[in-house]
This record gives C-alpha cells, structure tokens and sequence, in this order.
C-alpha cells in the first residue's frame, strides 16, 4: 500500500517556500521541516490527516459531475415543454451522479487500514 503523506495535507501549511519540502510524497523520510511552523507532523497524523481529505474529495466529487443546466434555461424548458419535461431532465442528471454522504464506519475503515499498514 501506498500512502501519500503529503498531498494534499502537507498543502495547508502553505506553500513550500514557507518552510517544508520532500522529495517522495510517499516516503515520509524525505520530509524537510522547518520548526518555526510548529512540531513536525509525526507519519501517522499526516497519513491519516491525508487519508480522510481524499475520503471528503472522493464523496463529494458528485458535485463537479452533477451539473445542472443555467437556471434561465431551465426556466425556458418550463415555459416551451411544461414541468414535467423539466423534472425528468433534472431526475437524469441527479441518476447520473447520486449525492453521495460521507460514511464515518467507511472513513474509520480506511483510518484503520492505515494504521495496521504504519503498525
């Protein structure tokens, strides 16, 4: 199993001019850190930091696929084809891309898989 420890958590301390950098996003080793941004972040909290950020991107990546027409021509499907028209364009595209939830039994899972594979 790979681990990105770095992407995208390693993102929120800014950019790398700020005080950090590595080599291998997936080798925790070849972290350089600079201690005026606090403590380094020890393997696991990135790792895990990481693993429940790509767990929120994965879910909610339904929202960049669901798109919805521009309201003014939704309104003009109304007016030429009527409502019913309308909500069977609009059923489509929510059968096209369900919303999806976030499952914290799932995310405790990949937390947990991380930990057995750090262990």
């Amino acid at each position: 199993m790979n681990i990105d420890y770095a992407t995208p958590t390693f993102n929120l301390f800014g950019p790398e001019e700020n005080g950090w950098s590595y080599s291998n996003p997936f080798d925790y080793s070849t972290l350089s850190w600079d201690e005026r941004l606090g403590s380094k972040p020890n393997q696991l909290d990135l790792a895990l930091a990481s693993v429940e950020q790509y767990y929120n991107q994965e879910v909610f990546a339904y929202k960049q696929q669901r798109q919805y027409p521009p309201i003014s021509e939704q309104l003009d499907q109304i007016f030429h084809q009527g409502v019913d028209a309308w909500k069977s364009n609009i059923q489509d595209i929510k059968n096209a891309s369900p919303k999806q939830t976030l499952d914290t039994n799932e995310l405790e899972r990949r937390k947990q898989e991380v930990r057995d594979f750090l262990a």
